[in-house]
Order: structure tokens, then sequence, then C-alpha cells
């Protein structure tokens, strides 16, 4: 059992060093000019009374609640489309989805053999970020030995299939495909 030393300042140390380590040694002293004496200012609370004349932030914009980070732009400005689909070298294309509803003339999105993920996160295999009411991985499409699945990832809004809310089934082709506000129109190759 080790013993214990008490330093002037009030610290407990191993009483097998030489002084304690907690405190300051003389040439590497921690010097201040404050006087801990000196009255210091405190926060303080204005009134209206104050800030006349004072210059103040004025903030502009939305207002209301705003649960999640959004970025608006002007009204005469249009959004650019920030849709993405991963790069699969080695897997075989079996089908499309295509969608009308991001942009007028339309996007198409590459099925591949195997699991495609579909979602706003930027690890999907399909990733579309623009539509705040897709989940992060909101649909899996799976391909496999020549028929198409589908699951829902228990996203947040759903899945529909032909205008029904579907957890997992079959998908055919030309299948309606809804996940949040964004209509897609499935093709199949195969």
């Amino acid at each position: 059992m080790s013993s214990f030393s008490l330093c002037p300042n009030g610290h407990y140390y191993d009483s097998k060093l030489d002084k304690c380590p907690y405190c300051p040694s003389e040439g590497n002293k921690n010097t201040s000019n404050i006087n801990p004496s000196t009255p210091m200012d405190k926060t303080k609370i204005f009134n209206e009374d104050d800030l006349q004349g004072a210059d103040k932030t004025k903030i502009e914009g939305v207002t209301g609640r705003l649960d999640k980070t959004r970025i608006f732009t002007p009204e005469n400005e249009t959004a650019s489309v920030s849709s993405e689909q991963a790069f699969h070298p080695g897997r075989k294309i079996t089908g499309w989805l295509v969608t009308f509803s991001m942009i007028p003339e339309g996007l198409d999105f590459r099925l591949f053999e195997g699991r495609n993920i579909i979602g706003s996160d930027p690890g999907c295999d399909i990733v579309i970020s623009q539509d705040a009411a897709i989940s992060s991985k909101h649909l899996t499409i799976l391909y496999r030995q020549g028929s198409f699945k589908y699951k829902d990832e228990l996203s947040t809004n759903g899945t529909c299939i032909n205008g029904e809310f579907v957890e997992e089934g079959n998908l055919n082709d030309g299948d309606e495909i809804k996940i949040g506000n964004t209509v897609f129109k499935f093709r199949s190759i195969s």
C-alpha cells in the first residue's frame, strides 16, 4: 500500500514523488495579470430601451418550425436534380426504373442482377436525394433466377406498387412503383 502526501495547494500525490505533479513548477508557472479580487463584467440582459440605435441582426426567410435541415432556393432558380447511380462492373443490366417525377424530360435508373437498394443514403445503388419523403434505405429490388422481387426496407412512408401499399412481393414488367413522392415505371429486360 502506498502512502500519500498533501501539497500546500491541497493536492494528494504519491509520497514517492519529490513534489506535487499537479502544481506548476517554478520555471513553468502559469502567470496571470488578473487579480482574483478584481470585479469582472457579468452577462447583462438588455431590454428594448437599452438597445435604441444599436445595430440589430435581422433574420429573413422561411418562418415556422423546421424539423430538418433544408436548402431553399429562390423561386426564379431551379434546383438541380441530384440523383446518382452506383457503377456495377461485371453485373448484368436486367431492368430499368423510369421516372418523370423529378424532371419533365424523365430520368432512368438501371437495375442490375442481384440486389439493388434505392434510397436517399449515398451508399445506396440508386440515390434519390431530392425527395425528402424517401427513407435512407427505402426499397430493395432483387433480381435472381429470372425474376424480380421487391421489399420495403421498413421505410417511413412505405412503398406502393400499382397503387397499393405493400411490404414485399414479385415485380412484373410495367408495374408502377411509388416511394416517397416519386413514381417509377418498372421495365424488365429478362
